[in-house]
């Protein structure tokens, strides 16, 4: 199978757990009010918000420019743009909720909730879904050798972030797992409050602007 038919199909399968409240692995952001703007940065092919805003204007970020191509084939109720979490391409207080599903685990974090921060609209939501160590344990448990040593980074990755909120990239990638404490001080000094956390089924994060 081609690269990009496995994205393809990769992406199918996401939109049908995204549709699928039976699904173990399904997880939606929560209701938004009519005319509010909201921007799924890690878009994919637009999944998420596909499944969770059906029919309405919503905005996608991502870095892959097949999953964006695939996304507009599928709907044309989202705004699909390419870029990064780092340097969002909008306008500052533009968005009322801003959905991070699995995404900033792979960003610098510090940089990419400023960012955030700023297109939110004063009083607006951030909801993401980050990466405990157990995951990343779990992923370097089924890999080969290289896998293993990738893991070592990203754990050493993540205790940078724990302990000094810093983190540093390897051959252009970055990825860590993150820490209730960790990722509360990034909120904390990106200017979010109201940070709510709930690892009864994933590690779901919500702040306000």
């Amino acid at each position: 199978m081609s690269n990009a038919n496995s994205g393809a199909a990769y992406h199918e399968q996401e939109l049908s757990i995204a549709q699928d409240p039976s699904h173990p692995a399904h997880e939606l952001p929560p209701a938004a009010p009519p005319g509010a703007r909201i921007l799924d940065i890690g878009c994919g092919a637009g999944q998420t918000l596909i499944a969770a805003y059906p029919g309405r204007l919503t905005f996608g970020l991502d870095t892959d420019l097949a999953a964006l191509q695939l996304g507009r084939k599928w709907t044309s109720s989202v705004a699909f743009a390419c870029g990064q979490a780092e340097a969002l391409p909008y306008r500052s207080a533009e968005f009322d909720l801003v959905v991070a599903r699995v995404t900033l685990a792979y960003t610098d974090i510090s940089r990419s909730l400023r960012e955030i921060r700023r297109v939110l609209k004063p009083g607006g939501v951030v909801w993401m879904t980050l990466h405990p160590l157990s995951l990343c344990w779990t992923q370097a448990r089924q890999a080969n050798w290289k896998g293993r040593l990738f893991f070592a980074y990203v754990a050493v990755n993540g205790v940078c972030f724990h302990m000094l909120q810093e983190q540093f990239s390897l051959f252009g990638r970055q990825e860590t797992f993150q820490t209730e404490w960790g990722i509360r001080r990034a909120l904390d000094k990106a200017g979010f409050r109201d940070v709510e956390i709930d690892r009864r089924r994933r590690f779901l994060v919500t702040a306000r602007a």
